[in-house]
């Protein structure tokens, strides 16, 4: 897995910002937006703040054959965007769902039965997909 893939990752996982980022390592964001390209790689010295500001080595960061383990909501994604479909109604979709059943709008009952209609929608397109 290639650096930018790895920061793409790691920052959406704890929501930062990539303009953010770019400041609390003291570096601009045009030459952050380089390395999220993929188009340059940081300095050593750059590379070495990055990571420590992510807790990780910048070994890892730096080698495309140490791959990062995807949560099943980031695998969803990659493969619909690898598909070359447009995964934003997908993020849409999991975020709602899961400002839903996180928050305290609803109670058990009706999360059980949020989960019930969507498992009836999920086996009601398997069955006209065929």
């Amino acid at each position: 897995m290639k650096m930018n893939e790895k920061l793409d990752i790691m920052l959406n996982r704890r929501r930062i910002r990539r303009v953010d980022f770019a400041e609390s390592v003291g570096i601009t964001y045009r030459a952050f937006a380089y390395y999220m390209s993929g188009t340059r790689k940081p300095r050593k010295s750059v590379l070495e703040k990055i990571a420590k500001q992510l807790d990780v080595t910048p070994e890892f960061l730096a080698d495309d054959n140490i791959d990062m383990e995807l949560t099943i909501e980031e695998r969803f994604i990659k493969r619909i965007t690898d598909k070359g479909q447009d995964p934003t109604a997908a993020m849409k979709f999991l975020v709602q769902s899961r400002g839903l059943l996180a928050g305290n709008s609803l109670s058990d009952e009706d999360k059980t039965n949020l989960m019930r209609c969507l498992t009836e929608i999920y086996e009601d397109s398997l069955k006209s997909g065929k």
